[in-house]
């Protein structure tokens, strides 16, 4: 069990990092390769490309081949893309080491919360996959530091000729690890079972849960795989709801701007006046807060909620960006906009960060669960990469106050939905989740 959540931990790791460490290299590259707006969106967003091939191929990839070979292949591209970088010599190539690194992301971000939710035991699986999310935001804090002592290791012009080559390439140590880590780790019971290994599937329940349970719970499994077909079309027929749930909660965890700040910190910090160094410094601390905040929802989401922790989380991610765009509105205190960002990011870690990777990854049956996941997760990277293309050209047109509430009036869109739309999935197993979506679980449940 250990072994199994540090592999999806490293697997969030890597998708923090390679995906954020965007955002002390994009000021640097945009002057070595003279981009404008559009390009400079694209040069952020391209690898949020990669993952939405990573996101729609993952779950047909971890559905035939499993689990660890899925997650294995994102490792590979973790580590090509970080090397890659070193020969970037004009942004054609840039784009295509950042599309292979996408494609990483996009992958892991499907198979790694879908692993450990196969894994973990009913009674701290929402604790077990945030332990993904604490990965990603470990990640996107390791960028950031990185970043930072990159950044103060030459001045200007060798920052802008080589040293964001160097943020991208330290990205090579976390995805050897990861590569070695999933070595010993075990593969899922339930794709086991789900090919007919019935005997590797119990041995691999027993070791994590003990003989009794096991017993039960395999029979628990095999009586959900018979009730299901395995096709993708019961994801539009049976499982439609399901189905339209996870698209509308990946994008809705996007629509209030997250990916764009992260992308962007030490150029949205600037626009508010701070110098180029404090801005990196500042990015950390925002880093540290998304962290910490986690860590605090690692411990709440089995014991409050997962429709809680979002309804409550996006309310301070809506009041937080609604007070930072009236900040610049006024140009008002940098200092003000950092703590509200601090806030924005909070909410976000305690709410929509954690609790949407839970729902995905518990709301599909297993037979089409990657499939499921995919498809929900290519959504979130969708709105992801458009928030990340548009960012440049928003700030541009609407000015950074108007980009701010935009984002705010997103979250309030998510608070509205979530509250009349999704379901409470907290201490119930996988397969009494996919009962939910059946006539017989709809008809017990009211």
């Amino acid at each position: 069990m250990i072994i199994a959540a540090s592999v999806s931990t490293l697997g969030g790791l890597l998708f923090g990092y390679d995906n954020i460490v965007i955002s002390g290299a994009i000021g640097y590259l945009s002057q070595l390769f003279h981009l404008d707006a559009a390009r400079i969106g694209w040069a952020a967003g391209c690898a949020l490309v990669g993952c939405i091939v990573g996101c729609a191929a993952a779950g047909t990839v971890a559905d035939y081949l499993g689990k660890k070979k899925g997650l294995a292949l994102c490792a590979l591209c973790f580590a090509l893309s970080s090397v890659g970088m070193l020969w970037a010599s004009d942004l054609h190539r840039f784009v295509i080491w950042r599309l292979i690194g996408g494609i990483g992301i996009g992958a892991a971000s499907v198979i790694s919360p879908n692993y450990i939710a196969e894994i973990a035991p009913t009674r701290v699986r929402g604790r077990c996959v945030t332990l993904y999310q604490l990965g990603i935001v470990m990640g996107i804090l390791a960028a950031v530091f990185v970043n930072m002592l990159i950044q103060r290791m030459g001045d200007e012009a060798w920052n802008i000729s080589t040293g964001w080559r160097w943020m991208f390439l330290a990205g090579v140590v976390p995805a050897v690890l990861f590569g070695l880590m999933i070595i010993p780790a075990v593969e899922s019971p339930r794709w086991l079972m789900k090919v007919g290994r019935r005997e590797d599937a119990v041995a691999v329940l027993s070791r994590i849960n003990g003989a009794g349970i096991a017993a039960s719970e395999a029979a628990e499994i095999e009586k959900s795989l018979a009730a299901e077909e395995g096709h993708i079309s019961e994801l539009f027929t049976t499982f439609r709801r399901p189905l339209l749930l996870g698209i509308m909660l990946a994008g809705l965890q996007q629509i209030s701007g997250i990916t764009p700040l992260f992308s962007f910190m030490p150029q949205i910090f600037r626009a508010a006046g701070t110098g180029t160094g404090d801005a990196f410094f500042q990015s950390v601390l925002v880093s540290l807060i998304n962290l910490l905040f986690t860590l605090f929802a690692l411990w709440l989401v089995d014991r409050a909620g997962r429709k809680t922790l979002i309804l409550a989380g996006t309310a301070l991610q809506c009041l937080s960006f609604a007070l930072v765009g009236w900040l610049y509105h006024v140009h008002g205190s940098g200092l003000a906009i950092l703590v509200l960002v601090m806030s924005f990011v909070a909410g976000h870690a305690f709410g929509n960060g954690v609790a949407c990777w839970v729902i995905i990854s518990e709301i599909y049956p297993t037979k089409v669960r990657g499939r499921g996941m995919s498809i929900a997760t290519t959504a979130l990277w969708l709105v992801g990469y458009l928030g990340n293309q548009s960012f440049p050209i928003m700030q541009k047109q609407l000015g950074s106050d108007g980009t701010f509430w935009c984002f705010s009036a997103g979250a309030l869109l998510t608070i509205i939905l979530v509250a009349w739309l999704v379901p409470e999935t907290k201490g119930r197993s996988l397969e009494e989740i996919t009962q939910l979506w059946t006539h017989e679980g709809r008809a017990s449940a009211g």
